[in-house]
């Protein structure tokens, strides 16, 4: 069995990428753990926890992922390979929450890049952060918001499964500013 490590968590963009890159390798033994950041999975890695890892490096619109190029640096590693895929953002909030209790937009800093245009003018008035720890992860954000660890003044943005997994109701969808927006990942082993 292969053990795979990945950036994200339940239902995001890397989840959605690594069973891409699984289906295209026909690759069948597997197990993903969902470790949240790039440093989890180099450590992991480093540490012989998992076989592979896969992290995202670049955005078509948001540029390089500085989360990754950081952690990049403390670790050694091999490439073996590098491949993207088409990414949208999505608005969610709790269901018991309304758009106009709306006070903050928390999610990853690339997913913020990727949309800054669109939500400068689409919500002006929303301040727009990013959680510390797991909780840069807007994966790790949507599960604090469904099981009320988070307030409802609080939204994230991601991939719509995210709505779906932890029962969060999608104000908008497709607020990238390139509808054309690519993320690349890389996928390692330990050198």
């Amino acid at each position: 069995m292969i053990t795979i490590g990945i950036q994200g968590g339940k239902g995001s963009f890397n989840e959605e990428a690594i069973y891409y890159y699984i289906k295209r390798n026909s690759i069948e033994n597997f197990k993903v753990n969902y470790l949240h950041t790039t440093k989890g999975v180099l450590k992991a890695l480093s540490n012989g926890e998992i076989d592979l890892g896969q992290f995202a490096i670049h955005n078509s619109t948001g540029g390089v992922v500085w989360e990754s190029l950081q952690a990049m640096g403390k670790y050694k590693f091999i490439v073996t390979e590098e491949f993207a895929i088409i990414i949208a953002h999505a608005l969610m909030i709790r269901k018991d929450s309304s758009l106009d209790q709306i006070e903050t937009i928390m999610t990853h800093p690339q997913v913020l890049k990727q949309c800054k245009n669109t939500l400068f003018n689409k919500y002006p008035n929303l301040a727009l952060t990013s959680g510390k720890g797991k909780l840069i992860d807007h994966s790790n954000v949507a599960k604090n918001l469904s099981e009320k660890k988070l307030g409802k003044k609080i939204a994230t943005m991601g991939s719509k499964i995210l709505a779906k997994i932890y029962d969060l109701k999608i104000v908008e969808d497709n607020l990238q500013d390139n509808k054309q927006n690519y993320t690349s990942f890389l996928i390692v082993k330990k050198r």
